[in-house]
């Protein structure tokens, strides 16, 4: 399951981050936001349309690019 997978309002743990999906610079960008194994995650709005996820995580309010969000696999509480 990744983010993509997740529904509005719905929340997950981070199991991992696929880094072969990733640059090197934003999968560092990732973890300084905080997005390790563990950490709790909770997707607030999902715009196909502009092809954005906007996420809540620790407290703070994170906009990706869905294809960012595939990288991030999750685990249900």
């Amino acid at each position: 399951m990744t983010l993509l997978d997740l529904h509005e309002g719905d929340s997950a743990v981070i199991q991992s981050i696929n880094m072969d999906h990733l640059p090197k610079q934003m999968l560092t960008e990732l973890l300084e936001l905080g997005f390790f194994p563990g950490a709790e995650i909770r997707l607030k709005t999902k715009s196909k349309y502009l092809g954005k996820l906007i996420c809540s995580l620790g407290g703070t309010t994170i906009g990706l690019r869905m294809k960012d969000g595939e990288a991030i696999l999750l685990k249900t509480k």
